[in-house]
């Protein structure tokens, strides 16, 4: 090797051994990593982290040697700008050849368990004690990394549904209900977690977290339902009694409209009411539950009256409209029947024999009760097609 080219490899190397150096010093002064240190760890953290640990010590004691071979290589090199043959052959070998004696555990690093295991010594160019502690420390930050995002993800997560599980332990007591059984398991369950967490942070996985968060929002979310029933019952139980009160005004038309149609129509085809349903009564019992304090059984209770009370109401206005259908067709055959009396007169056959006969025939239908809407309707077009020019109106009855 030239002179020149081993100054270059010698600033390349030493580049090397300070960013090693750095990279150290970056780990071992890692808060996270004096965490570690202190915690009593379990498990596969523990067997991982005591075989990071073990890397560490001997990634330093790596790196001095390197450090050592740098230092002979730059005091042997000195500042001269030749060097006699015999020296520059020896800072080529302390640069190229395998000039640091280095030792190591024979097992790989993922599998150490210091004290004990038996190390090795082996003889290493710079280079490649460069390349192989650069890798180690690597895998070593790996390790560390894993366990900080372990404990960075999951310690939120955790606080949120200890947040929860209070929360909704709170909740239980406004509404005056005993902790559910998923309450207590949901406490099991951060317990548990929050042990691992502490202990083995490896262990954990975000699908525990995902059920303890999914079971924590479930209760939270269901008793601050039941507490919201509870603050606004009051409000509830006065929209129910609303709706009962425009049920019944719609049953009283519907019994109306239907007793109006049997008198005034001849054989309509219309449903009847709805007859008697215990609707008030049901409403008076979500009542008595709500006045127990029985939060729960209100809330279903009021949720299926609700439900069968609205059902029930847009039965009773379907019942009401199809019993006024008839008569709304009948008073349309009389406005029918007016307008084309009204036609006659401008055409100037209001005195047309012929005309007036069928003109009174069809009113005397439309204005009898009960009216046979099929009959009268025959007729009112009897006279409507008498009335020249007239185009035939469509037909109002099925």
């Amino acid at each position: 090797m030239t002179l020149d080219e081993i100054d270059r490899r010698l600033r390349r190397l030493r580049a090397d051994a300070e960013r090693i150096g750095d990279d150290l010093l970056e780990v071992e002064v890692d808060p996270n990593r004096r965490l570690l240190d202190e915690s009593q760890l379990e498990g596969e953290s523990a067997r991982r982290w005591a075989a990071t640990s073990a890397a560490l010590l001997q990634l330093w004691e790596w790196h001095g040697l390197l450090t050592a071979c740098l230092e002979r290589a730059v005091k042997l090199r000195g500042t001269r700008g030749r060097l006699r043959p015999g020296s520059l052959a020896e800072l080529g070998e302390l640069i190229e050849g395998a000039s640091i004696e280095c030792s190591s555990w024979l097992v790989p690093v993922a599998e150490r368990h210091p004290p004990g295991g038996l190390r090795v010594t082996v003889r290493s160019r710079p280079d490649e004690l460069v390349e192989r502690v650069s890798a180690e420390l690597n895998e070593a930050k790996a390790v560390l990394a894993q366990i900080e995002n372990a404990w960075d993800a999951c310690m939120p997560r955790l606080r949120r549904a200890g947040a929860m599980v209070s929360e909704a332990s709170e909740l239980c007591q406004k509404v005056g209900e005993q902790e559910p059984p998923e309450l207590d398991l949901a406490r099991q369950r951060l317990k548990r977690l929050g042990e691992a967490l502490a202990k083995d942070p490896l262990s954990v996985t975000p699908a525990e977290l995902d059920a303890l968060e999914t079971s924590a929002t479930a209760l939270r979310d269901d008793l601050g339902a039941l507490a919201q029933l509870k603050d606004e019952i009051g409000g509830l139980l006065m929209g129910a009694r609303e709706l009962l009160e425009e049920l019944r005004r719609a049953q009283r038309d519907g019994e109306a409209a239907h007793a109006d149609v049997l008198v005034k129509i001849e054989a309509p085809t219309v449903p009847e009411p709805v007859g008697h349903t215990r609707i008030e009564e049901e409403l008076e019992q979500v009542v008595e539950l709500s006045e127990a304090g029985a939060w729960r059984q209100t809330r279903d209770a009021l949720g299926q009256w609700s439900t069968r009370a609205s059902s029930l109401l847009e039965q009773a206005r379907t019942i009401a409209s199809d019993n006024r259908a008839p008569i709304e067709a009948r008073n349309q055959l009389r406005g029918r029947l007016e307008a084309y009396q009204a036609k006659a007169k401008q055409l100037g056959l209001i005195e047309d024999l012929e005309l007036s006969d069928v003109y009174e025939r069809a009113h005397a239908a439309l204005y009898t009760a009960p009216t046979d809407l099929r009959h009268a309707e025959a007729l009112l077009r009897r006279y409507q097609q008498a009335l020249p020019g007239n185009p035939a109106a469509p037909e109002l009855l099925m």
